[in-house]
């Protein structure tokens, strides 16, 4: 898979799922590719670990998505320094555990503001370049919970997931038209530092309801980004993939 030459914004690119996905791309040929994440010190490493390694420019911008002002300078700061958006990976979440006792509007919020509007947010603002280049990807992280809602994580998890693949679909379709193609992983349960959070007692839980009995690695999960973020894809759009090791299947 190959996207020579294109250029990338990957929020929550600075550690887990992100890097890997950052480090595939640029595998791929990304000449250019912005790592915005709020842990600054983690976007600037993989920034300067990915140069280090391919001729890439990437560079790390400091981004709150639930924040319009910071995504809107972020995606500025991508279309300046490389001409173009071609690719637009939402990543970006948090997934606390909070028992439902727990649960308040608070942190209700807090997980659908991160998690669901810094999605909008960053459709919103990358589109707007897309459609003046008449071409472009979108590729939404989103989770098994859409569909059968939280498990540990709070209520709130995965009820945002659920709505990033409303997004996602709205935004499929709406601009299809116009060269630009949408589509969403759900990923089952990955080796990744944020799934290191979760206790020893689930960790093992979720890799034996799979049926290839582990966890996937951030760089098999990157795989199916990559995927759909090139021509390989081309024809695909509105379509949510499953990469869970047969989680739905047991």
């Amino acid at each position: 898979m190959d996207i020579t030459g294109r250029t990338a914004i990957i929020t929550g690119g600075g550690e887990g799922l992100g890097r890997a996905t950052v480090q595939r791309f640029a595998e791929a040929g990304a000449s250019g590719i912005v790592i915005a994440d709020i842990k600054t010190d983690e976007a600037q490493a993989a920034a300067k670990q990915v140069m280090a390694e391919h001729d890439v420019q990437a560079i790390a911008v400091t981004t709150d998505v639930s924040d319009p002002a910071q995504v809107n300078e972020m995606v500025q700061t991508a279309a300046d320094r490389l001409g173009r958006i071609d690719i637009l990976v939402s990543n970006a979440g948090i997934c606390p555990l909070t028992e439902w006792d727990d649960v308040t509007l608070e942190n209700w919020n807090q997980i659908l503001d991160i998690n669901l509007t810094g999605m909008l947010l960053c459709t919103r603002a990358a589109i707007k370049h897309m459609r003046t280049q008449g071409d472009g990807r979108i590729v939404y992280v989103s989770s098994p919970a859409a569909y059968v809602g939280s498990v540990i994580a709070h209520v709130g998890y995965g009820v945002s997931k659920a709505g990033v693949l409303a997004l996602m679909k709205s935004v499929a379709k709406k601009f299809a038209a116009e060269g630009i193609r949408a589509n969403a992983i759900a990923p089952g349960p990955i080796d990744t530092p944020m799934g290191r959070t979760f206790s020893a007692q689930y960790w093992e839980a979720t890799q034996e309801k799979t049926v290839l009995k582990r966890h996937a690695t951030a760089t098999e999960i990157a795989d199916s980004i990559l995927y759909l973020a090139s021509d390989r894809s081309s024809y695909v759009t509105g379509e949510v993939l499953f990469i869970d090791g047969g989680w739905n299947l047991t």
